[in-house]
Formats: structure tokens, C-alpha cells, sequence
């Protein structure tokens, strides 16, 4: 990554942060990101977090024990889980002295221009004041989005809508692959990526994860958001220590190549 980093968004994938099984936050990885986000703010980079987790948390406070749940069941575990989650990130920023803002957002909120215009003054203004926004899908009132919608997709709109010169996806998996890395031992890591063309869509055919809402699909769909508003985005395996350190001093995971801007842009 030759270009110069001001703005970062990053999106944190649920199994990162949450434990299934249990319901419960994983705290230790929390406490690892954030020291790991130290890094960046030392060189002065305005960060914005999309984070998953609030319907893996909320669903086992409810009592929700199956693998599907319904639309309602999915809001109303969303409404439950996020009070868990935001509260858990207020904490442990605020132990390093960091303040931290909580704004759900749907998809149209990031693609009607009122609405849009309305979070990009919102959002400009926190990181100008060196507060971290920590945003979430508002699955509670989201429909389709719920549906069909994932924090892939909606990272990179805010990636658009704030100009950012670098998305950053931390997923369970180290970037995307040829192959299904979990079926196939000889699948290979695509290091980087100029043009999502038919042989990216196809490796990107398997989902990571049953309870999660993306998969890699979403997470290309994200990339072509991304690079087509000229942002750079990485895929890479959060669980790795560090990781946001490596993406700046080593080759990890798999880089989309922003598209140049047009210069009367």
C-alpha cells in the first residue's frame, strides 16, 4: 500500500468478537484490537469501526438456541446484544483514554442523499474530535437488510461516503482463497486483486460461516463498493496477533486495488 493513509474503516466480523456457544463477549480479543489500534492513532489515522456481534450475544440472553431465527427473533436479539456490546467497547476504550460514539446505521442511511449527507457530517465531525464511531447495522428497524444485508456491505458504504483511503475487513479467515481453504488443502491465498473479475466471483462462492449474515460474497460486493470510490480494501484473519500492525509492515491477507479517481473529482 503505496498511498498515503489518513481515514480507516474497519469492520469487525462477529465470530471475532463473540462466542456463539456462550453468548458472551470475547473480552481478551477486544483488549488485543484495541492495543493493536494504538498503532494507528500514534501516526495520526482517523479510524471508523463497523462491528458485528450484537445478534450473537442477544440471542442466547433471550434464550434463542437454534441456528436460524426469524426476522423478529434476529431484532429483537439485535436490540438485546448491542447494549452488551457497545457497553463492553466503552469500557475498554476508555481505559486507554479513548471515546468512543455508537451510531446505527441501515443501507438507506448510506445511500439516500439526505439521509447519507446527514452520517457524513455526523461521522466527519467525531473523528475531527478524535472520537471513535462505532457503528452497526440498526437491525432492529432494517428489513431487507436484515435479510439479505451484512456489516461487509455497510463498512464499505461508510468507507464511500467518508472518503476513506483504506477498508479493512478482520474476518476468521486469512484473505480470500482459489479454493475453499477448509475443503481443499492445496487452495492458495489470492494475495491481491486489480480487477474483481469471474475468477474472483467464483472463488468467492463458499460462505465462512452458518450463524454469521456475510460470507465471502458479501465480502466482494463490499471490495467493489470500496475500490470503485477509490478505497483500498484488506481481507485478513483477525484472530492473528497484531494484525492491523502486519497490514502496514507486511503482505497479509488479500488487497483490493482501489480504481484511480478521476482527477475533477
Amino acid at each position: 500500500m503505496k498511498k498515503k493513509i489518513k481515514k480507516i474503516v474497519i469492520k469487525v466480523g462477529s465470530s471475532l468478537i463473540a462466542n456463539y456457544k456462550t453468548g458472551t463477549l470475547k473480552s481478551a480479543w477486544i483488549n488485543s484490537f484495541i492495543n493493536d489500534l494504538i498503532f494507528l492513532i500514534k501516526k495520526r489515522i482517523k479510524i471508523i469501526i463497523v462491528s458485528s456481534g450484537a445478534i450473537a450475544i442477544g440471542r442466547k440472553k433471550i434464550g434463542f438456541s437454534k441456528k436460524k431465527l426469524s426476522l423478529d427473533e434476529q431484532q429483537a436479539a439485535a436490540s438485546v446484544g448491542q447494549i452488551y456490546l457497545i457497553n463492553n467497547y466503552k469500557k475498554t476504550f476508555n481505559k486507554k483514554k479513548i471515546e468512543i460514539s455508537q451510531i446505527l446505521l441501515t443501507l438507506d442511511d448510506t445511500i439516500k442523499k439526505e439521509k447519507k449527507t446527514n452520517a457524513k457530517k455526523t461521522l466527519k465531525k467525531l473523528i475531527e474530535k478524535n472520537i471513535i464511531p462505532i457503528i452497526n447495522e440498526n437491525d432492529t428497524v432494517a428489513t431487507d437488510e436484515i435479510k439479505f444485508g451484512d456489516n461487509d456491505r455497510l463498512s464499505a458504504r461508510v468507507a464511500e461516503i467518508i472518503k476513506a483511503d483504506l477498508l479493512i475487513l478482520l474476518s476468521d479467515v486469512s484473505g480470500l482463497y482459489n479454493k475453499d481453504p477448509k475443503k481443499n488443502k492445496k487452495a492458495e491465498l489470492i494475495s491481491e486483486v486489480k480487477i474483481i473479475n469471474k475468477s474472483i466471483l467464483k472463488a468467492s462462492s463458499f460462505t465462512n460461516n452458518h450463524f454469521a449474515k456475510g460470507g465471502m460474497k458479501t465480502k466482494i460486493m463490499a471490495a467493489r463498493i470500496a475500490t470503485n470510490s477509490g478505497c483500498g480494501m484488506v481481507i485478513v484473519d483477525g484472530n492473528k496477533k497484531k494484525i492491523i500492525q502486519k497490514i502496514f509492515n507486511e503482505n497479509e491477507g488479500t488487497y483490493f486495488h482501489p480504481k484511480k479517481k478521476k482527477k475533477n473529482n
